[in-house]
């Protein structure tokens, strides 16, 4: 059976991340980009992966959007406008804060999957195993099981609401901007070197987080956690 024919716009931190990963597992696809120098500059940083022209996108079987999401419609219209039918193209929705049923609406004749990212992009391209939610689709369930196993090459895919996504982020954003605040604020109390509080934020508390969930956290660092659940239970 022929392999469908996959392409990508965008190709940015999330887009680089997800073409990074995929030449990893030797699964290449086509990506698109406006400016022919830059094409060719993209095609040099991610061997395997080729560009494709404006015209060819109308022959693709899926197109991986993994624009900004203000950028999303835009392109769109402009690709119809222009000519280019997207009348047999599964049109992938990667960005956060659009929800695929407004473009589902302001696109009715073409064809729409959700696949959002939950995660850092930086993550994915230098670890991989990224996590990936996509909202059931019933009217479109073959194409939605063909992108399911595409993006499983390079992580997890969850079938869920894909509101989640922009929650789950904002959580984790929200502790993380708290979280750095307060290490700022009590190494200035302590009257510790401001490069002190720049290498615990970009080394120590990430690769701790990373180790508390994965479960590999030294003496040290399980020390303090008892600790800091034992008060947690006094209070």
């Amino acid at each position: 059976m022929e392999q469908e024919q996959w392409g990508i716009v965008g190709t940015g931190n999330l887009g680089g991340a997800i073409l990074t990963q995929l030449a990893r597992v030797k699964r290449f696809i086509r990506f698109y980009h406006r400016d022919a120098h830059k094409a060719e500059a993209i095609a040099k940083a991610y061997p395997g992966q080729n560009s494709i022209s404006r015209e060819e996108l109308g022959n693709l079987d899926f197109l991986i959007l993994a624009l900004p999401a203000d950028q999303i419609a835009p392109f769109v219209r402009d690709l119809l406008d222009s000519g280019v039918s997207l009348a047999d193209v599964t049109c992938i929705n990667m960005a956060t804060v659009l929800d695929t049923s407004e473009l589902k609406r302001e696109f009715p004749t073409l064809r729409w999957l959700g696949m959002k990212f939950m995660g850092h992009s930086v993550d994915l391209r230098e670890r991989g195993g990224g996590l990936f939610v996509t909202e059931q689709n019933e009217g479109l369930w073959r194409e939605q099981e063909k992108a399911i196993r595409l993006f499983e090459q390079i992580g997890k895919v969850v079938v869920d609401k894909e509101a989640v996504v922009a929650e789950v982020n904002q959580l984790a954003t929200r502790a993380a901007v708290k979280a750095a605040l307060e290490l700022e604020q009590a190494v200035r109390a302590g009257g510790y070197r401001q490069e002190y509080a720049e290498r615990a934020l970009l080394s120590l508390a990430p690769e701790v987080m990373r180790a508390y969930v994965t479960g590999t956290m030294g003496h040290f660092a399980r020390q303090i956690v008892e600790q800091m659940r034992g008060t947690d239970r006094q209070e």
